[in-house]
Parts: C-alpha cells; structure tokens; sequence
C-alpha cells in the first residue's frame, strides 16, 4: 500500500511539477505573487469606492487611464530586455510593483489614485514583457509553450486561491482587514522578486549600445497575428465582463452561477492547460489550434445566446454547457497564440517581440469591455452571433497569415481529442 502511494506521488508529481528547477522557480515566484493579486484584485473597485470614498466612474476612468498609458511601455520594454537581459529587469519591476501597491494606502484622491494606478500599471507592463522574455529564453524553441501552459495554469491556481481569501476580507469588512489584504499584495511583490532573483542570469541577445531598429513593429506579418490574437483575447473579456451582465440581466439563472461558471473555468485551466498544449508546439499545428479554438468560442457564443427566455434550470444548464465549450476553445487557443507568438518572433529579440505581442493583449483588454458589452447587452441574442461570426473569421484569418493557406480543418486530432477530453473530464 505504502509502496503504491509512492507511485502515485511520483505520478503525480512528474505530471503536474517539472523536474528543471529554473521552471519550479519560475512558478514558484508567479504562485506566490498571483496570490496576492487575486486577494486585492478582487476588493479592488470596493477599496477604491468604500474606503478611498471615489465613485464607480472614477475608479473606472482611472484604471482606463493606467491602462492606457502603460500599453505605451510594452515595446521599450522589451528593447531593455534585449539588451540587459530579463531577469534582473523583471526583479526591479517587481519591486516598484510592490513598493507601489504599499501605497494604495495613502491614497485619498482621484488625483492620487491615477497617479498610483499609472505608475503601478506601467510597472505591471513592464514586468509581464520581462516575465515572458524570461520565460521565452528559459524555455526555448522547443519548451516555450508548454512552459507557458504550465505557468498559466499555476497563476491560475494563485489567482484562485487568493480570490478565496479575499472572501474573508469582504466578510470582516473592516479599513484593518481591507489594509491587510493590500499590505499581503505588496508583500507578495518583493517575495516572488526575491525568488525570480535566483534565476541564472541571462545574458543580452542585443549590443546595448546598438541602435533601436524597432525590427518588431516593422514585421508585418507579426503585426498582422498579434492584432488577431489582440482580437481573440476579448473571449477572456466576454467571460469576465459581458457573461456576468448577461446572466443577470437576460436570463432567469440565478446570479450565483456566475461565479460557479468562474470557478469551473478556474480549475479547468489548472488542470488542463498543459495537456491542452500538446502538439502545438509547431508553428503550422499552432495556428490550426488556433482556428479550431476560435470556433469553439463560437459555438460557446451560440450556446449563450440560446440561454436567453429559458426557466431558470434550462437556462443554467445551457450557460454551463456553453463555459465549458468555451474553456475547451480557451485552453486550446492559448497554446494556439503561445505557439504563434513564440514561434514567428526573432530568437535574439524575444523581448521586443514580447513587448509587442503583449500590446495586441493589452488593446484587447482596453477596448474589449465597452465592445462585448455593446454587442451583448445592446445587441442580445444578435450580438452574441455577429461576436461568434467575427471570432471564427478571427480565426481562419490568422490561419491564413501564419500557414498561407485559409483551410484550417487539416488532420488534427490531438486538438479535437483534448477539447472532448476537457468537456468530458470537467
């Protein structure tokens, strides 16, 4: 008995925990710090509006604010990355991030809040370019993805686990437990820059004295995919943003399968996303799993729609039916863009590369949540097919920049296998 539970620990082990210790760092230093962003994440607009004392439009214009300017550092950021090298630059970051987020507790202020949040947003850019470059050189040609599967499932797991925690902060509901949770953040910061720290160091792919070529934003072909994936990534906002609206308001499902539908794609990415990514590792075997996860949110965006004048059972079950189409298309689309992103950028200029991909996400996030909402709300059961018809467009055309060729239904059997497999399992 002693002997077969040793096994399984061993199983289990080698599954879900990879043997190169620069990895276990890696995910060491992202668990503990998405902790702490799951636990203020989650209070975030109620510190700002019950203890701060702004208003919901100021807290939402601030953040829109910080969230446009930092996407102006993505690109230089990942020129110092080039020609400094990631790690120590990632560590830096994380510590302003830290030091920053100490603040939140001296700010009184609209003023105050945009100035924080712009700093501190410009500093999270930045640390997620140096993050992904790091990830990029450790991973190389061969492991980027699957290293940047396991690293999302891992923040996963953090965000999730803080998102718990936070739940305690909100029951106390005190100024003292809502400072804690900031001051645990903070301290998540210095602690994951501390471990980050004992990564190798990896040497500049750049001259630092070499002039800027902006060689990135000059590949049109690159332009072309990120601005796809910038597209692709609104399906992380229809989850967060446009799903809650719609349950609560165009549908009778009770308001608390919202957060059970969040939790379901939680544990589904935590749990899957690795296997998920096999096989994508190629480019061409990327973009495939791209096309084919773009239309699984589709059909998820179909399956939404028909939510919509059911009894409340109906309607619940449909609405879980359809998050779990859609986790299988997000989990297969991400290593579909992981794939695509890693693979069509220039190894000695990972970090500009980076830099740029991350500006298509982060358009995305900007402009994803006045979109979704207009097209889901303002549009119904209408909005939810024309969303479904452009993801699926999305799809075969970024098929078509990477591969040259618009069919996306070649043989791909382990994509189709692990989206059956995670609906199935889940």
């Amino acid at each position: 008995m002693i002997s077969d539970g040793a096994t399984k620990l061993k199983a289990f082990r080698s599954r879900y925990i990879p043997e190169d210790p620069q990895i276990r760092t890696i995910a060491l230093a992202l668990l503990i710090n998405t902790f702490g962003n799951g636990l203020f994440g989650t209070l975030e607009v109620i510190y700002f509006t019950q203890v701060v004392g702004l208003t919901p439009a100021q807290v939402g214009l601030g953040l829109s604010i910080a969230g446009g300017i930092s996407l102006c550092f993505s690109i230089p950021a990942g020129q110092l990355s080039d020609r400094f090298g990631p790690r120590n630059l990632a560590v830096t970051s994380f510590v302003l991030e830290g030091v920053l987020t100490s603040l939140i507790m001296f700010v009184h202020s609209f003023v105050g809040f945009v100035l924080v949040a712009t700093i501190g947003g410009i500093a999270g850019t930045t640390t997620q370019t140096f993050r992904m470059a790091t990830i990029a050189r450790v991973g190389g040609p061969e492991n980027s993805v699957q290293l940047r599967a396991f690293t999302r499932s891992v923040v996963n797991l953090g965000i999730g686990l803080g998102t718990v925690f936070a739940g305690i902060a909100l029951s106390i509901d005190t100024l003292f437990a809502y400072n804690t949770t900031v001051v645990i953040d903070a301290f998540t910061f210095l602690l994951a820059a501390f471990i980050w720290s004992k990564l190798p160091v990896l040497e500049p792919t750049v001259e630092r004295g070499s002039k800027l070529s902006f060689t990135a934003l000059r590949d049109r072909r690159y332009l072309l995919v990120t601005l796809s994936n910038g597209f692709n990534s609104l399906h992380f906002v229809v989850m967060g943003v446009a799903l809650p609206l719609w349950v609560i308001h165009e549908t009778t499902a009770p308001r608390w399968l919202v957060a059970f539908m969040m939790v379901l794609n939680t544990i589904c990415v935590v749990l899957f996303q690795m296997s998920a990514s096999k096989g994508s590792e190629e480019l061409h075997n990327g973009a495939k799993y791209f096309a084919r996860a773009s239309l699984l949110v589709a059909i998820a965006c179909v399956i939404y729609a028909a939510a919509h004048g059911l009894s409340p059972l109906l309607a619940s079950l449909v609405l879980i039916l359809a998050t779990l189409v859609h986790v299988a298309g997000e989990l297969i689309g991400s290593a579909g863009s992981w794939s695509i992103g890693f693979g069509l950028a220039d190894r000695s200029k990972q970090g500009e590369y980076q830099g740029v991909w991350s500006l298509g996400m982060g358009i995305g996030g900007t402009v994803g949540p006045a979109f979704v909402t207009t097209m889901v709300i303002g549009l119904g059961q209408t909005g939810w097919l024309i969303l479904g018809l452009l993801f699926v467009a999305n799809g075969f055309l970024m098929h078509r920049n990477v591969t040259g060729q618009w069919s996306a239904y070649g043989k791909l059997q382990s994509a189709e296998k692990t989206a059956a497999e995670v609906v199935e399992s889940s």
